[in-house]
């Protein structure tokens, strides 16, 4: 499914009567997605952060004094200055930000921090909440080698630290000694918005001669949490998309609210019981049968059915109608209808453009009015005649006899009327296989837009507001200009030629009161005239009640 096609069924189901309850529910589900998930998934939450990651500094190098270092250092600070070039601090906050307290059994694997190939020399707990807090986690901290955990004496670091020193400034080997992999925090418990600090004291392994290294990795597990580094957290999490997406659709739901409360509501005058059948131009029924479901929506005593016959077959079924059917029956025309007789009565609704589509693979956007009627008799039979490119055979897709559109089209752009039918199945000639031009027929505007997008080569007409509908449909049709001028109604003054009035055929004036008149007066109310412009239709009757020009024009 295209682009267009999603946009078109999402504006469906935001203009039915369940589009409100639909923005409703997922503004609502958006917004409370990322609360559900803290306060009753992933209830507790444990932050950290690197604050401090580096070494402690000092270098052999900067305690010679001069530029060729005439001067030297004594010995013992040398030898020091270079065992403390080995030797890095760490500083990692730790707090709960979540908004529930975390006990020692809420870890399923706890937490502890590892640092590379160097080798833990001492840590210390500081800035803790309180003195309760530093101590609690004073005791429970562990160092560990990489095979075996194991917690030290109290006071066996320091000790181990201050014995191994002066013997390496001796250059005496140090005792055997654990060396620390990593630290962890056992049976650690902290309460909402409590914190701490952990500074770890590290040196680099005997085997290596490089930088420094600065890895540091973490390993825990909070059962229904999360532990996250703050220094690695996204800026834009899915917590902050959902959100933003409710808000976006909460947004969409007042607007929808809006203009539902804005919109004007049926005049109870303008109401009446009985049912009405509204039959004709295939064009222009859709956009009527909209209008009669909002009038039914408000007068609940009216039953409006629609029916596109096309234009011609419409004003032929409406001819006979007697005298008790007459209220019951009304036709639309694409234009005047020469088959309405002196006792059928017409009322212009709207302004009808209507645009030329050819499929896609015809490579052409523009045509004019010459070669518009070259193609339909036949004289052009392929697309390279009228620009460059491959050769692609044109395939011609009309309405019937019966259709106001086609009537509309051989007035207006071909001056005449059109050829033969050559084909049923729009494909090849089938009716004539000697014919030079494949033309086909269909029944209502909808099957044209479907013949010429599944048709390479082909060329049909229709109404603008379809014709986009199919375009924005990925139904790979492409609206054509006409000599020069886009179809729009701003482009009729300029000369563009191809349209019409859309009219609403009566047998006679419809009876005080009747469905027909009630309805015929509620295509002239604000209601209605909103809904034929949304629809890319313009209103013959205006704002001030005065019809438009163009729907006054003698050549209409």
């Amino acid at each position: 499914m295209g682009v267009g096609a999603t946009m078109q069924s999402l504006a469906e189901i935001l203009s039915s009567d369940s589009g409100s309850l639909v923005l409703g529910i997922a503004a609502l589900v958006a917004i409370a997605a990322p609360f559900i998930d803290r306060y009753f998934i992933r209830r507790r939450r444990l932050a950290f952060r690197v604050l401090y990651n580096s070494k402690i500094g000092l270098s052999p190098i900067d305690l010679h004094d001069g530029e060729n270092g005439s001067a030297q250092a004594d010995p013992q600070l040398e030898r020091t200055a270079r065992l403390l070039s080995r030797m890095s601090v760490v500083v990692i906050r730790i707090r709960n930000t979540g908004g529930f307290d975390i006990a020692p059994e809420d870890f399923e694997i706890p937490l502890s921090f590892t640092f590379g190939n160097r080798i833990v020399w001492d840590a210390r707990v500081s800035d803790a909440s309180d003195d309760g807090l530093r101590q609690h986690v004073r005791d429970g901290l562990e160092f560990f080698t990489r095979e075996t955990p194991q917690r030290p004496v109290e006071g066996a670091k320091l000790s181990r630290v201050r014995a191994w020193l002066p013997k390496r400034l001796a250059e005496t080997p140090a005792p055997e000694a654990p060396e620390w992999h990593g630290v962890r925090f056992a049976r650690l418990s902290l309460k909402r918005k409590e914190k701490f600090k952990l500074v770890v004291v590290l040196r680099e392994s005997d085997g290596h001669d490089g930088e420094i290294s600065k890895d540091i990795d973490h390993h825990a597990r909070l059962a229904a949490g999360r532990i996250k580094d703050d220094r690695k957290q996204r800026r834009i999490t899915w917590p902050v998309v959902t959100t933003a997406v409710g808000v976006l659709l909460t947004g969409a739901l007042l607007a929808t609210l809006i203009v539902s409360w804005s919109r004007p509501s049926v005049d109870s005058a303008l109401c009446a019981a009985g049912k009405l059948s509204v039959e004709g131009s295939s064009a222009f029924v859709p956009i009527i049968d909209s209008i009669a479901a909002e009038y039914h929506g408000q007068c609940d005593g009216a039953a409006i059915t629609t029916h596109a016959t096309g234009s011609v077959t419409g004003v032929r079924a409406l001819a006979p109608v007697d005298a008790a059917g007459k209220d019951e029956l009304a036709v639309l025309s694409d234009g005047r209808s020469g088959e309405a007789g002196p006792d059928l009565e017409a009322k212009a609704v709207a302004v009808v453009v209507y645009s030329l589509v050819v499929n896609r693979a015809a490579g052409v956007d523009r045509l004019t009015t010459q070669q518009v009627r070259d193609i339909f008799s036949g004289r052009v039979r392929n697309w390279d005649q009228l620009r460059p490119g491959p050769s692609v055979p044109i395939g011609i897709v009309g309405r019937g006899q019966e259709s106001g559109t086609r009537k509309t089209f051989e007035q207006k752009v071909l001056g005449g009327a059109e050829d033969r039918l050559t084909s049923d199945s729009c494909r090849k000639p089938e009716r004539d296989p000697a014919a030079a031009t494949t033309r086909c027929e269909r029944g209502t505007t909808a099957e044209v837009l479907t013949e010429v997008g599944a048709v390479p080569g082909a060329i049909g007409y229709a109404d603008v507001p379809a014709a986009k509908t199919a375009a924005a449909r990925d139904q790979q049709v492409t609206i054509v200009q006409l000599d020069g001028h886009y179809p729009d109604v701003t482009t009729i003054g300029a000369g563009y030629r191809f349209w019409t009035v859309e009219y609403l055929y009566t047998k006679g004036v419809p009876a005080n009161g009747s469905v027909l008149k009630r309805f015929l007066d509620y295509l002239a109310s604000p209601t209605a005239r909103a809904e034929l412009q949304d629809a890319g239709y313009t209103p013959c009757v205006a704002k001030d009640g005065l019809l438009d020009p163009l729907c006054t024009r003698p050549d209409i």
